[in-house]
C-alpha cells in the first residue's frame, strides 16, 4: 500500500491485528511488535498503546511481556491479572517471568507500515535542496504545535520582519490528530497541521520567505525531519530548530554564550548547536530543511536571536500555540 497524508496508516489497528496473531500458549514482546510494525523504535509507543487497550479482551494484551520475559503492568489490574490468564493458556510463570525461548512468538505477518513511511522519508530526503540562499529574507515565519489533549493539535504561525523580529501577522488552526508520536516519525503527526497553516498564510497574502519549524531538518537519521519534509512538500525554504538533540554528536565542552558547535552526523556537519542564553547551558540545534544550506540556516537564525532562547518567530509561535491550546482545553 502506498500511503499519503490523506491516508496514513492506522497504527493502532495494525497493532491489534498483530496481537491477534499471537497463538494461545505463546507470548510476544513490545519490541517484537514494534519490529513487526516496521521499526523497533516504536516499542515505547507499543507499550503505551497496549496499556490504553488493556481492558479490551479483543486486544489479548495479557500475551505481551517485556524483553526480559517479566510480565509488566499494562493491564488495569497489573501483573497480578496477567499471571492467571497466561497460566490458563498453559504458560509456566517463574518469578513473575515467562521463558521467551520456550514461549516467545515473533513470526508476524503484516504490511510493516513504518517501514513504508521510512521509505517515503528517504524519497523526500533525495528531493531536498541545500543550496545557499541568493539573498537574505524580508519575512520569516515560525510554526509550532501544542497538544491540549491526546487527539487534538493546535498549530500556530507567526510572521515577523527580518531581522527586526517584529510580529506582523499570526494565525492558529486546530486539528484532530490521527498519528501517534513516535521518534523520527514526527512528520506524519504534524505535517497536516503545518500545511493548513501555510495555506491560511497564503490566502491571507502573508506567506514568509523562509519558515522556521519546531523540529529537525536534515539533522535526522534519514535526513528527512519535519522541516525537510514540510519544505519539500510546500516548495518553500525551511529551517529546523529544536531544543533537544535528536541525533548526531556535538562537543559541548567550554561552550560559551553565542558560541556554535557543529553537529556531526554520519561523519559530516549536518547542523549546529548554538548557546543562546547566558543563564542556561542548554543550546538550541539548527539544521537546514529545504532550499537553504547550513551556513545560511545558522546566519538567519542568529539574526533572529533577540534575547530569547529561541529565534523570535518560534518564540512567539510557541507562546501562541500554548495559549490557543489552553483556550481549546477550557472549551
Amino acid at each position: 500500500m502506498r500511503y499519503s497524508l490523506d491516508r496514513l496508516p492506522d497504527l493502532a489497528e495494525h497493532l491489534r491485528q498483530l496481537l491477534q496473531q499471537v497463538p494461545r500458549g505463546r507470548v510476544t514482546t513490545y519490541g517484537a511488535l514494534a519490529a513487526a510494525l516496521g521499526d523497533p523504535i516504536a516499542a515505547r509507543w507499543v507499550g503505551q498503546a497496549v496499556c490504553e487497550q488493556g481492558e479490551d479482551a479483543a486486544w489479548l494484551c495479557h500475551r505481551v511481556v517485556r524483553s526480559d520475559g517479566t510480565l509488566g503492568h499494562d493491564l488495569p489490574e497489573g501483573a497480578a491479572a496477567k499471571a492467571p490468564r497466561l497460566a490458563a493458556e498453559g504458560i509456566t510463570i517463574v518469578e513473575n517471568a515467562v521463558d521467551l525461548d520456550r514461549y516467545g512468538f515473533d513470526e508476524f505477518s503484516g504490511d510493516r507500515p513504518l517501514e513504508q513511511l521510512r521509505q517515503w522519508q528517504e524519497e523526500i530526503a533525495g528531493q531536498a535542496s541545500l543550496r545557499a540562499p541568493r539573498r537574505l529574507p524580508r519575512l520569516v515565519a515560525g510554526v509550532d504545535i501544542s497538544y491540549p489533549s491526546a487527539d487534538r493539535g493546535v498549530g500556530a504561525y507567526v510572521l515577523v520582519d527580518f531581522p527586526a523580529g517584529q510580529v506582523l501577522w499570526k494565525t492558529t488552526v486546530v486539528e484532530t490528530i490521527h498519528f501517534p508520536y513516535i521518534s523520527t516519525y514526527l512528520t506524519f503527526r504534524e505535517l497536516p497541521i503545518h500545511l493548513r497553516l501555510i495555506e491560511a498564510a497564503r490566502q491571507a497574502g502573508r506567506l514568509a520567505d523562509v519558515l522556521l519549524v519546531d523540529g529537525t531538518g536534515i539533522l535526522h537519521p534519514r535526513r528527512a525531519g519535519i522541516a525537510t519534509q514540510l519544505g519539500v512538500t510546500a516548495a518553500m525554504p525551511t529551517i529546523g530548530v529544536t531544543k533537544k538533540l535528536l541525533c548526531g554528536e556535538v562537543d559541548f565542552k567550554g561552550m560559551s554564550l553565542n558560541d556554535s558547535r557543529p553537529v556531526i552526523l554520519q561523519g559530516r556537519p549536518t547542523g549546529v548547536a548554538i548557546r543562546t542564553k547566558s543563564r542556561s547551558q542548554r543550546p538550541i540545534f539548527v539544521s537546514p530543511g529545504h532550499r537553504v544550506n547550513l551556513n545560511g540556516a545558522e546566519a538567519i537564525v542568529r539574526r533572529l536571536l533577540l534575547g530569547h532562547r529561541l529565534p523570535e518567530p518560534l518564540f512567539w509561535a510557541d507562546r501562541l500555540s500554548r495559549a490557543a491550546g489552553r483556550d481549546t482545553r477550557s472549551e
